[in-house]
């Protein structure tokens, strides 16, 4: 009985010392929280070679999902001298080509319009959608206003 008592003191007492270790190693040794799936936009550019084209920066983040991913860009923009014309165009990253291993990523992503040339100077909306099936949440979007430059 005695060693019983002995030995549960001796584990308590190392259970004790032992908790403020544990929780340091915790933060530092356990896997990360999975990080939610977000998309940025950043600058839109008017290629000077070709003018029908717009390279887009997006920055995004998604965590490890075996599940089917993708990332989009659309370009819209109203020609300020008629109200009626306006330039649209979309691209599509191949899954194969959207890294998804919880760090932020950046890519440009070049936008074509078939319709007609991009206006510098002018506003366009730009918008952004990142999925990322299996992943939480699945799927996220941006979208901003901008003027576009030449460049």
């Amino acid at each position: 009985m005695q060693r019983w008592i002995i030995v549960t003191a001796l584990t308590s007492a190392l259970t004790g010392l032992a908790a403020p270790v544990r929780a340091a190693c915790d933060d530092a040794g356990k896997d990360p929280a999975p990080v939610a799936t977000t998309v940025t936009l950043g600058d839109a550019r008017i290629d000077p070679k070709q003018p029908g084209k717009v390279r887009v920066d997006v920055s995004y983040v998604c965590t490890i999902a075996d599940e089917a991913r993708s990332l989009s860009v659309s370009v819209e923009q109203k020609d300020p001298q008629d109200a009626s014309s306006i330039g649209f165009g979309t691209s599509r990253a191949a899954e194969t080509d959207v890294l998804c291993d919880g760090t932020w990523q950046q890519r440009t992503i070049v936008v074509q319009s078939k319709t007609f040339n991009w206006i510098p100077d002018a506003d366009a909306v730009l918008s952004s959608t990142v999925t990322n099936i299996g992943a939480t949440p699945p799927a996220s979007a941006d979208a901003r206003r901008v003027k576009l430059v030449v460049g």
